[in-house]
């Protein structure tokens, strides 16, 4: 008898901690990446890219202007210049940035920088999402992206308004015996 209640109470106290927990907590998926390797190829594969979807774009633009030259209003031709000008400033600029990551591993530009993050942090999300990841770390053990589902923000921010307004109810009745 003995035995057999030892064995009862052995199951109920292992799956009262799993009880406990919600289902994502059990059986959550931890990956790592190395977030070094990832900026540097993205940065470069993306200032690339870019570099060369602009070279191709003024190629063309400048192409349709020499062309169609002739049959262009002053009007026509202004804003085809506008915008080869405009143009060729974005590549310079892109070029300013590829020159100082390859010099010194540095985006000058803001707009630029916060693409490329934004990138990189959207194909994480994406990936941990698809694959099943509640937590990601950098290969160093800094924290990356955490899922919504194990997200604890919203029920620590209830446990402190019902402190305060449990606070708030005793100071009350404190202030009703003087």
């Amino acid at each position: 008898m003995k035995k057999k209640f030892s064995v009862i109470l052995l199951i109920t106290f292992s799956l009262v901690p799993l009880m406990m927990f919600p289902k994502t907590a059990r059986y959550m998926n931890v990956g790592y990446i190395d977030l070094e390797e990832i900026i540097q190829t993205y940065t470069v594969n993306y200032l690339e890219t870019e570099i060369k979807l602009l070279q191709d774009s003024i190629s063309l633009l400048q192409h349709t202007y020499n062309s169609n030259y002739l049959n262009l209003s002053e009007l026509e031709r202004n804003e085809i210049r506008n915008k080869l000008q405009d143009q060729n400033s974005k590549l310079n600029i892109l070029r300013s940035n590829r020159y100082f990551w390859d010099m010194n591993g540095e985006i000058m530009d803001d707009i630029i920088f916060e693409a490329i993050q934004r990138d990189i942090m959207d194909a994480i999300e994406k990936i941990s999402i698809l694959e099943g990841y509640s937590l990601v770390f950098d290969k160093s053990g800094n924290f990356i992206y955490g899922s919504e589902d194990i997200n604890l923000t919203n029920k620590v921010i209830f446990r402190l308004d019902e402190k305060l307004l449990n606070l708030q109810s005793s100071e009350a009745d404190e202030l009703l015996v003087f």
